[in-house]
Protein backbone atom coordinates (compact mmCIF):
# COMPACT_ATOMS: atom_id res chain seq x y z
CA UNK A 1 0.00 0.00 0.00
CA UNK A 2 1.28 3.44 -0.79
CA UNK A 3 0.94 7.14 1.13
CA UNK A 4 0.48 9.95 -1.07
CA UNK A 5 2.68 12.69 0.71
CA UNK A 6 1.28 15.99 -0.86
CA UNK A 7 4.48 18.53 0.12
CA UNK A 8 6.14 21.63 -1.11
CA UNK A 9 9.56 21.10 0.89
CA UNK A 10 11.54 18.66 -0.26
CA UNK A 11 13.09 18.43 3.13
CA UNK A 12 9.37 17.86 4.94
CA UNK A 13 8.60 15.37 2.21
CA UNK A 14 12.06 13.47 2.90
CA UNK A 15 11.33 13.76 6.33
CA UNK A 16 7.97 12.08 6.31
CA UNK A 17 9.10 9.73 3.41
CA UNK A 18 11.64 8.13 5.86
CA UNK A 19 8.33 7.77 8.58
CA UNK A 20 6.31 6.32 5.78
CA UNK A 21 8.42 3.94 4.94
CA UNK A 22 9.32 2.81 8.72
CA UNK A 23 5.74 2.16 8.86
CA UNK A 24 5.98 -0.59 5.78
CA UNK A 25 4.29 1.74 2.74
CA UNK A 26 5.89 2.74 -0.36
CA UNK A 27 5.68 6.97 -0.68
CA UNK A 28 4.17 8.42 -3.57
CA UNK A 29 5.29 12.13 -3.49
CA UNK A 30 3.62 15.62 -4.86
CA UNK A 31 4.85 18.84 -4.56
CA UNK A 32 1.28 20.70 -4.63
CA UNK A 33 -2.50 19.98 -4.64
CA UNK A 34 -2.60 19.79 -8.48
CA UNK A 35 -0.13 17.51 -8.72
CA UNK A 36 -1.28 15.28 -5.76
CA UNK A 37 -4.92 14.95 -7.48
CA UNK A 38 -2.43 13.59 -10.64
CA UNK A 39 -0.57 10.91 -8.53
CA UNK A 40 -4.04 9.89 -6.64
CA UNK A 41 -6.04 9.18 -9.87
CA UNK A 42 -3.09 6.70 -11.21
CA UNK A 43 -2.99 5.06 -7.64
CA UNK A 44 -6.07 5.80 -6.13
CA UNK A 45 -6.72 1.61 -5.43
CA UNK A 46 -3.39 1.70 -3.84
CA UNK A 47 -3.32 4.78 -1.58
CA UNK A 48 -3.80 3.69 2.07
CA UNK A 49 -3.68 7.93 2.98
CA UNK A 50 -3.21 11.43 1.71
CA UNK A 51 -0.94 13.80 3.72
CA UNK A 52 -1.28 17.11 2.75
CA UNK A 53 0.42 20.49 3.80
CA UNK A 54 -1.99 23.28 3.38
CA UNK A 55 0.10 25.98 1.93
CA UNK A 56 1.47 25.10 -1.55
CA UNK A 57 2.21 26.61 -4.56
CA UNK A 58 -0.62 26.11 -7.97
CA UNK A 59 -3.24 24.01 -5.62
CA UNK A 60 -3.08 24.62 -1.76
CA UNK A 61 -3.96 21.41 0.62
CA UNK A 62 -7.54 22.71 1.23
CA UNK A 63 -8.31 22.89 -2.50
CA UNK A 64 -6.72 19.35 -2.74
CA UNK A 65 -9.00 18.55 0.06
CA UNK A 66 -12.29 19.38 -1.18
CA UNK A 67 -11.26 17.54 -4.67
CA UNK A 68 -10.64 14.42 -3.09
CA UNK A 69 -13.93 14.93 -1.09
CA UNK A 70 -15.89 15.70 -4.24
CA UNK A 71 -14.72 12.82 -6.01
CA UNK A 72 -16.31 9.33 -5.09
CA UNK A 73 -13.11 6.93 -6.52
CA UNK A 74 -11.09 8.45 -3.23
CA UNK A 75 -13.56 10.13 -1.42
CA UNK A 76 -12.61 7.18 1.16
CA UNK A 77 -9.08 7.79 1.55
CA UNK A 78 -8.36 9.31 4.77
CA UNK A 79 -6.70 12.49 4.71
CA UNK A 80 -4.20 14.07 7.39
CA UNK A 81 -3.68 17.71 6.89
CA UNK A 82 0.04 18.26 8.26
CA UNK A 83 0.88 22.21 7.82
CA UNK A 84 2.14 24.90 10.12
CA UNK A 85 -0.43 26.84 10.23
CA UNK A 86 -2.53 25.89 13.51
CA UNK A 87 -4.83 28.46 13.70
CA UNK A 88 -7.78 27.11 15.26
CA UNK A 89 -10.43 28.15 12.39
CA UNK A 90 -8.36 26.63 10.17
CA UNK A 91 -8.34 23.03 11.85
CA UNK A 92 -12.11 23.60 12.24
CA UNK A 93 -12.10 24.62 8.49
CA UNK A 94 -10.22 21.36 7.24
CA UNK A 95 -12.48 19.11 9.37
CA UNK A 96 -15.65 20.42 8.26
CA UNK A 97 -14.37 19.79 4.35
CA UNK A 98 -13.57 16.56 5.42
CA UNK A 99 -10.08 16.29 6.61
CA UNK A 100 -9.65 12.94 9.04
CA UNK A 101 -7.02 14.18 11.21
CA UNK A 102 -4.54 17.54 11.17
CA UNK A 103 -1.10 18.02 12.58
CA UNK A 104 0.75 21.17 13.14
CA UNK A 105 4.41 21.23 12.48
CA UNK A 106 6.28 21.18 13.75
CA UNK A 107 5.27 17.59 15.07
CA UNK A 108 7.87 14.93 15.84
CA UNK A 109 8.49 12.13 13.72
CA UNK A 110 6.80 9.74 16.24
CA UNK A 111 3.59 12.52 16.45
CA UNK A 112 3.45 11.46 12.36
CA UNK A 113 3.91 7.61 12.96
CA UNK A 114 0.87 7.20 14.90
CA UNK A 115 -1.42 9.32 12.74
CA UNK A 116 -0.63 6.75 10.26
CA UNK A 117 -0.82 4.16 12.52
CA UNK A 118 -4.25 5.43 13.11
CA UNK A 119 -5.21 6.44 10.14
CA UNK A 120 -4.62 2.94 8.30
CA UNK A 121 -5.08 0.83 11.38
CA UNK A 122 -1.98 -0.77 10.51
CA UNK A 123 0.11 -1.68 13.46
CA UNK A 124 3.60 -0.63 13.09
CA UNK A 125 6.20 -2.93 15.26
CA UNK A 126 7.97 -0.73 17.70
CA UNK A 127 11.61 0.23 17.00
CA UNK A 128 13.59 0.54 21.02
CA UNK A 129 15.94 3.92 20.68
Amino acid sequence: MKILIAEDSALMRKAIGKTVVGAGFTVVEAVNGAEALARLRKNSADIALVILDWNMPVMDGYEALQKIRANSDYSHIPVLMATSDGAEEDVIKAIKAGATSYLVKPFTLDQMTKQITDLTNRPIAKTHH
